[in-house]
């Protein structure tokens, strides 16, 4: 078990997620979350990838700690630190308290690979509010490596040394259907979260799944403790049946990624779409991509954006307009 340490802990509280996510409700133009790419590299070669590659060094420590600056003159909530494999990152603990230190709360996307009991006492001690790992199948496959086979040990580790939250998150698409169901009953043991994300083509845009997905995605659904209520993912529903989601999305301006260049993209899937420096990121480009039409949304499969967007969906959005 833990061990105390002389080190002072940064910790979030449930309190003090709630309070910031409320102020942000009521200030349309506070970005919620913000994705950072800390190194392309990755540990990995999964086959519905696009982010990764395997010769990329991490980005200083100094410019990444400017960019945090960047996100704290923004206002942002909540900051993911992306890859590649973010763990790769020699200084990722560091990172991690620099975030909380700032006054926002640090999360990471993983596969999990290089998790080991001391950095993830390392990751307690900085702070760490979350983290979301990805596995798809039970063994290795043509398309995925992010296997339980592998994984497994790791979430041991977790379940007895890791203070922050951990949820697993399977690509729906990526192994067979059966696998899923086994892979998210296995998770559900272990007392973590599971979420499912569906496949996505090369375009961000979600992949319509047979009719034994969907009946299988279906019996997940149902599946007590899967996901917090607030976090539902709902808006999967019409898009495993090949139908378009009715939505606004507000990638842009609720939420964001930085690249490992430290340029401002709406998403990762879209990265094309729009690009700026961070250092020339502002309230008034906030302000537009807050009301841009994404001609994407409509077979948008990606959670973030979805339930980033979620806040605005009380507002009267013509009046907003003219504020």
């Amino acid at each position: 078990m833990r061990t105390n340490t002389a080190i002072t802990r940064t910790k979030v509280s449930p309190f003090t997620v709630y309070k910031n996510v409320m102020k942000a409700a009521f200030d349309p133009m506070r970005p919620l979350l913000a994705q950072l790419v800390v190194t392309r590299r990755c540990n990995l070669s999964c086959g519905y990838c696009y982010e990764y590659d395997h010769i990329s060094k991490a980005v200083p420590l100094d410019v990444l700690q400017s960019r945090i600056d960047e996100f704290k003159r923004l206002k942002v909530v909540f900051v993911t630190l992306n890859g590649g494999e973010p763990l790769i990152h020699p200084q990722i603990s560091e990172l991690v308290r620099y975030i909380g230190e700032s006054g926002m709360i640090p999360m990471m996307n993983s596969n999990g690979r290089i998790l080991n009991a001391k950095l993830i006492m390392q990751l307690n001690d900085a702070g760490l509010y979350g983290i979301q790992i990805s596995c798809d199948s039970l063994e290795d496959n043509e398309v995925t490596k992010k296997s339980l086979k592998r994984l497994k040990p790791k979430l041991d580790l977790l379940k007895t040394y890791a203070d922050f939250k951990v949820r697993i998150n399977g690509v729906f698409g990526s192994t067979p259907p059966s696998e899923v169901l086994t892979l998210a009953k296995t998770i559900l043991d272990y007392g973590f979260d599971f979420q499912c994300s569906l496949i996505r083509d090369e375009t961000g845009a979600a992949i319509t799944l047979s009719q034994e997905f969907r009946d299988v995605y279906m019996e997940i659904r149902k599946m007590k403790g899967r996901l917090p209520a607030f976090l539902n993912d709902s808006f999967q529903l019409p898009l495993i049946n090949g139908e378009n989601s009715k939505w606004k999305c507000r990638s842009g301006a609720r939420h964001f990624e930085v690249d490992a260049d430290g340029f401002v993209h709406l998403c990762q899937p879209r990265t094309k779409d729009y690009s700026k420096a961070l250092t020339e990121y502002t309230l008034e480009d906030i302000k537009q991509n807050f009301y841009m039409e994404k001609t994407c949304s409509a077979r948008c499969p990606v959670a973030y954006a979805h339930l980033g967007s979620r806040l605005d969906g009380f507002r009267n959005q013509n009046a907003l307009r003219h504020e």
